[in-house]
């Protein structure tokens, strides 16, 4: 079905396959996603429908290839994969160890479905076209609901959920997750290259949202404003103007407590109930829902406490509230509960410290994700990057108060979110490094080498004709590696070899580009960070004087993507803002300028770090000598019985501690390997000292 004409019938990487924005099934995709936005949260089976029918559209147009297409995942796509797998299974492990109950049986389904946010993020990622249904969608969203609530408190109508907290829509679902929507379309108000009358426009819809919230009675949701705002100021605020750095969040700000203190809104009268709540103990009362959770809480650390490391299983909670309710500890109408109301006490009740864990690896994998891109020189990628991180730091702080992911509601907002922004951070990723992009800076490319000739070739290549001058010096080579740099390089000089960081200062002398690229001989620049490095190189002033690159090491026919090796080196910086380290081997890039902060880039720098099996293991002995002879002439010395532990440390650290496991056999083989060149170092530190 992908194949066209003419191609080849050999397996396709799936990073590769592309749905066409013209296409039937894009269109229809765009159609699922806008619906889901605009009208899920006044008619949540529409956005449960879309989110079931956009997982099945995944799944069909994903299952073809599962044979014949190579999965070479990205390392973002594997941990956010990873994440939703482990808590699962978590989860699942703990109601087969534990049992399950009625409760329990009705959560299976729910949990489940959390596994449809692969499928779901890995077909959306792949369709061009989504981002304006994303952002329209997202406003739609924000301004149907405010027009909702706006309607119900006009005409007087009471809704399921005024008794309980005194507005017409459930304060969780619909006042959390439209919160989210307002904070999330935050840049699009910020954003100088749209229309002035499409900020205005994303204005209404931030304020239209604030309302529904506020009218909705939400309340533990608003607990994030502050710090999201907070944050705004350090990272997308960091690139504007003054005036709107602080403007737009003060407004915002002052928008809400002006929501909070208006008589009759259901919020002001829940954060006054609050108040009386925590400073006055009116004991346990039905209405007061700030009591109640107090009293789920408790009754759930105190089962934390002694069932902290594996749990009590699904059925733990409702067994020890109804011994509490028996006991008369509790009130008979406390019945009605069955989960504790907060998502992190749900998950140490049920599968102990490892489903904690496994639900903050959740919250934390694309928190960290979209984080990271404030960071980079991908501009446009960086807006959408902003509204995925406010959307799941919303719904992580929801699950302060509510079980999320024990209702149908909380799990699929946060599946079809999560996988939607994810998806299109990937798609704005790739259609900004796609566009025309011209180079205001200079740039030197500099390299260090000696008998390189079976491999120095391969990074030469992939910046000769796109750096302005290459810079190559040569210890010594016998096996006509000067020969074949001069076929790329601009300069190329002989020396002595004074060691690694010595040498480097050398070649960063010669450079006479406005910024430097430091390059290692067995490292090629990727289509991708070629194109991001044009990009942060065509502003006038780039944000960082200096841009950390992602190492993607290639050994043993393998890209591996986690481990100590998948660094992020600084080797991309201004001239004469940075400098190397003396160190005759492990030297290191380190800024000397007034601007230290360093920014990480996304695209990757191939490491083929070894030739083979046998070479990994000359090179690690001469290395861990060498950093063993360094360490003994600064001073430092070893036990002889360290060196054991500190190598399976080393081992355990690489292969679990840092995600090695998820690369397979070539990650053990590698997180091996470094287990005996720390074991060999530091044998060689203890026999010297």
């Amino acid at each position: 079905m992908r194949t066209e004409p003419g191609t080849s019938t050999e397996p396709v990487a799936l990073s590769k396959a592309r749905v066409a924005e013209s296409s039937w099934l894009a269109r229809l995709a765009s159609l699922l996603l806008f619906l889901a936005l605009a009208l899920g949260l006044v008619l949540p089976k529409v956005a449960g429908a879309a989110f079931l029918l956009l997982a099945l559209m995944g799944i069909v147009w994903l299952e073809p290839g599962l044979f014949r297409r190579r999965w070479d995942l990205d390392r973002h796509e594997r941990l956010l994969t990873f994440a939703v797998v482990l808590f699962v299974s978590v989860w699942l492990l703990a109601w087969l160890v534990h049992g399950l109950d009625a409760v329990g049986r009705d959560d299976v389904g729910r949990i489940l479905r959390l596994l449809l946010v692969i499928p779901l993020y890995l077909f959306l990622a792949r369709v061009d076209g989504l981002e304006r249904v994303w952002w329209t969608g997202v406003g739609a969203g924000a301004a149907v609901a405010g027009g909702y609530a706006i309607g119900f408190a006009w005409i007087g109508q009471p809704g399921e959920w005024a008794e309980r907290v005194g507005g017409p829509t459930n304060p969780i679902y619909f006042g959390g997750v439209v919160l989210a929507f307002a904070v999330m379309l935050l840049p699009r108000v910020a954003d100088r290259d749209l229309a002035p009358w499409k900020r205005l426009i994303a204005g209404a819809a931030i304020a239209l949202g604030l309302i529904a919230s506020a009218l909705s009675g939400s309340r533990g949701a608003w607990l994030t404003l502050v710090p999201l705002l907070a944050l705004y100021l350090v990272t997308m605020g960091t690139r504007q103007r003054p005036s709107w750095r602080f403007g737009l969040p003060l407004a915002m700000l002052l928008f809400a407590v002006f929501l909070s203190m208006v008589p009759g809104v259901p919020l002001s009268e829940r954060v006054a109930d609050a108040f009386i709540s925590l400073t006055q103990d009116g004991g346990l009362v039905r209405e007061d829902t700030l009591s109640v959770r107090w009293a789920l809480w408790s009754l759930s650390i105190e089962q934390v406490r002694e069932h902290w490391l594996f749990g009590v299983g699904p059925g733990g909670f409702r067994a020890a509230l109804e011994q509490a309710v028996v006991a008369g500890r509790l009130p008979e109408w406390m019945l009605e509960y069955h989960h504790p109301h907060n998502q992190f006490l749900s998950a140490l009740l049920i599968a102990g410290l490892p489903g904690l864990i496994a639900l903050c690896l959740l919250f934390g994998v694309p928190l960290r994700r979209f984080a990271m891109l404030w960071q980079s020189g991908l501009r446009r990628t960086r807006l959408i990057g902003w509204s995925g991180l406010a959307m799941v730091a919303v719904i992580a702080v929801m699950g302060l108060g509510e079980s999320i992911f024990q209702r149908n509601s909380g799990v699929v907002w946060f599946a079809l979110l999560t996988a939607a922004a994810y998806a299109q951070v990937q798609v704005r990723h790739r259609l900004e490094l796609a566009a025309p992009i011209e180079r205001a800076h200079s740039l030197s490319v500099i390299m260090i080498c000696r008998d390189e000739a079976d491999r120095i070739e391969r990074g030469l290549r992939s910046v000769a004709g796109w750096a302005d001058e290459i810079i190559v010096l040569d210890s010594g080579s016998t096996d006509g590696t000067p020969e074949i740099c001069r076929r790329y390089a601009t300069r190329v000089e002989q020396t002595d070899w004074p060691g690694f960081g010595p040498q480097k200062r050398r070649a960063l002398a010669l450079a006479t580009g406005d910024w430097v690229l430091s390059l290692d001989a067995d490292e090629v620049v990727s289509g991708p960070l070629r194109r991001e490095i044009d990009l942060i190189l065509s502003h006038r002033n780039p944000h960082y004087a200096g841009y950390r690159l992602p190492w993607l090491t290639m050994v043993f026919d393998r890209e591996l993507h986690f481990g100590r090796w998948a660094r992020q080196p600084l080797r991309l910086f201004e001239r004469g803002a940075a400098d190397f380290t003396d160190a005759p081997v492990h030297e290191r890039v380190v800024m000397i300028g007034p601007r230290r902060r360093t920014g990480l880039l996304q695209g990757a720098l191939e490491h083929y770090v070894f030739r083979d099996e046998s070479h990994a293991r000359r090179k690690l002995s001469r290395y861990a000598l060498l950093q063993a002879e360094d360490r003994h002439q600064r001073g430092e010395r070893s036990w002889r019985y360290s060196a054991w532990p500190r190598a399976l440390f080393n081992l355990l650290d690489n292969f679990v501690f840092r995600g090695a496991f998820l690369d397979g056999v070539a990650g053990w083989k590698m997180s091996w390997l470094q287990a005996g060149y720390t074991l060999e170092k530091y044998r060689a530190l203890a026999r010297w000292g």
